[in-house]
């Protein structure tokens, strides 16, 4: 037999979506009238969410000793840090400039070896 997994909500075997807050609600006023009460509490509230989706709304892990200084990564970086400063290079040279020029020079060493391949095969 296949394991349903926990927190799907099923009717008659067909699954039914989601939990509504009106549905969860529902079911912790059941719980409430199951233990004598009118209203109901959020510990029926908790209880119901559990048996509806398998889900617990535990509380967050404590933190180990020597942790709590950790940076929080949900931190906006506008508020820590500062600013890197920038910087030219070192010589005012036009890199683009500096690039063209050496592809120029490798398209002319290639047309000069295509030349010379042309000639050696025209030769034979």
């Amino acid at each position: 037999m296949l394991n349903k997994p926990r927190g799907r909500i099923e009717a008659a075997g067909v699954g039914i979506g989601a939990v509504s807050d009106e549905l969860l609600e529902r079911r912790a006023r059941d719980l409430a009238e199951e233990d004598g009460r009118s209203e109901p509490t959020e510990a029926d509230r908790a209880a119901a969410l559990k048996e509806l989706t398998g889900l617990t709304e535990d509380s967050p892990p404590e933190v180990p000793p020597g942790d709590e200084n950790l940076t929080s990564w949900n931190e906006s970086p506008d508020l820590i840090g500062h600013a890197a400063p920038t910087f030219s290079p070192p010589d005012e040279t036009d890199i683009e400039a500096e690039l063209t020029e050496e592809g120029v020079d490798e398209a002319d060493i290639d047309q000069r070896r295509a030349a010379k391949d042309d000639y050696r095969s025209d030769a034979s």
